[in-house]
Parts: C-alpha cells; structure tokens; sequence
C-alpha cells in the first residue's frame, strides 16, 4: 500500500466525503466538518459512512451535529454504568447502548426531518455488514472479532483484508432510498450494530451487522476519477502517517492526536465535547496553515 503526503487539499474538489465509523471518536468528524462549513463550504454531493461515522453524517442532513451532540449529552448524563449487572441473574447482561443507541439516532432522525433528508442535494451511502454465509450470524462475530485483531497488528493500519477473505461481506445502501422513517432509522441502527452491544437488524430480509466489522472505512466501487475527489474522514490517529495523505487515489485527513474520548462508552464519563473541540480545533489549524483550502 503506497502512502503519499499531501501538502494541501482544495475542500471544492471533493465530491465525496467518506465517514469512518468510530463511536464516540465520531464527534471529531462533526466538530471538523461543522467547523468547514462555518467557513462557507459546502456539503459534497455524495456522503458515504458506516458505524457512529453513517449516523453523523446523516445529522448534517436531518437536525444538525449541534443537535445530535446535545441529544447524546442529555442520554449520557446521570448514567454511570454500561451495563446492569442484574440481568446477569436472568443469564442475559443488559448493555446501556441496546436503548441509548437508537434513542439518539431517533432524537435527529425524525418526522419534521425526514423529508428534509429525502430531499437533500447530499446523497448517504450507509455501509453494512452481511455476515458470512458458512458461519451464520454468531459465527460471524468472533470471525470479525479475531479479523480485526490479526489485521490491526499485523497487517496493514487502513484496511483490513481477513474479514472479506473469511467471508463477511461489505454492502453499501442508499439511506435516501427509504421510504418510510422507521426504515432510515433501521439501516443506521444495523450500521453501528456492535454485537453484544447493539443488537443485529433485518434489512431487506437478511442480518445486518456493524459495517466497521468488514471494514472500519468503507470504501464503494469508485472510479479512478471518482477517487481523486475523495476525501476520507478517519477516526484514528496513525502516528506513523502524515495528517493529510493519498492512498490508491483517493485523500485522508486523520485527526493530529489520538481523540479524547472511549469509543463505546455511553456514560457521563464520556468526553464527547472534548473530541468534538478536536476537531473544530484541527480544521481550524489545517485551514490557517493552508493544508485544506476553500475555494
């Protein structure tokens, strides 16, 4: 994988403008963008994510990210566990997120929004995971789980190849094309659905799962043209690469340090506004010195 370092990006030639899933590491992509489009930038035409990453992106085109961040502070606040320890009693442990999750998209992803959605110049492509025929559903988390582990340590940073060669399989949906609220608000569901946390959707019949879990950044079928006006939104940072690189055509922007706050936890402990000022402050930094520019 030949990694290239870019000295600067001109924001106007991005037509697409991918979302890494991440969790609560989310909050650095709506801090970075809402800053960008403070400046008079504009949304691209196509906006691709999966995970937290997918249900960012689809706030820009419903309520706003303001509105989303302080749905997810009032689901937070007073909450001091992820989980409660008497349904271990019942055999069963109770995750926080299986409520707070589909609270939060419910909270943004609404009835005075949702023909808003439908009518934006915006297009969402929302990735999912389908898990792998042989193994069925259970079987495909701990395939994706031990996949995850091999390829994030000894394989390649960006893009993992063991999760397809096992036979999870990446799908790609239009959020657009939902007809109904109910539906938009599944497809996301199922998009950040990090079992045991989340719970599995049905999405056109079959078992959908966490689009991080075959690729944390999801990449569609493009074009040599179509990749050159990409920009990919990561949610880790990778010490060893530059804040702004090309990799297969297509451009990267990662945060500058690690963002402060844990991906999965969805108590009052999460510093979401930490990794929300992150990214207002990096694109801030990244327009100052000329890195990114817009036109």
């Amino acid at each position: 994988m030949l990694i290239e370092s870019l000295g600067s990006l001109d924001l106007a030639s991005v037509d697409t403008l991918i979302f890494a899933g991440g969790g609560n590491r989310c909050w650095w992509q709506a801090g970075a963008i809402t800053h960008l489009l403070a400046q008079d930038w504009r949304l691209p035409p196509q906006l691709v994510g999966t995970s937290g990453g997918a249900a960012v992106a689809a706030s820009f085109l419903t309520a706003g990210p303001q509105a989303a961040l302080a749905a997810c502070q009032r689901l937070y606040a007073g909450r001091t566990r992820m989980f409660e320890w008497r349904g271990l009693l019942g055999g069963r442990l109770h995750f926080a997120h299986r409520h707070v999750y589909p609270a939060w998209l419910a909270s943004f992803v609404d009835g005075r929004h949702f023909e808003a959605l439908r009518r934006s110049s915006s297009r969402l492509q929302v990735a999912i995971t389908r898990p792998a025929r042989r193994v069925g559903l259970r079987g495909s988390i701990g395939v994706a789980t031990v996949a995850y582990l091999v390829d994030r340590f000894l394989r390649g940073p960006l893009h993992p190849r063991l999760p397809r060669w096992l036979g999870l399989r990446q799908e790609f949906r239009n959020l657009h094309d939902c007809t109904s609220l109910d539906e938009a608000r599944d497809l996301l569901a199922a998009a950040g659905a990090a079992l045991p946390f989340i719970p599995a959707r049905r999405i056109a019949g079959e078992y959908a799962i966490d689009g991080g879990y075959t690729d944390n950044v999801p990449l569609p079928a493009q074009s040599t043209v179509e990749k050159a006006r990409t920009l990919v939104l990561l949610t880790r940072h990778y010490p060893k690469l530059p804040r702004l690189f090309r990799v297969d055509g297509r451009s990267y922007w990662q945060p500058d340090t690690r963002i402060p706050v844990d991906m999965l936890d969805c108590t009052a402990r999460a510093n979401v506004l930490d990794a929300w000022a992150l990214g207002e402050r990096n694109a801030r930094e990244a327009l100052a010195s000329g890195r990114l520019r817009i036109a």
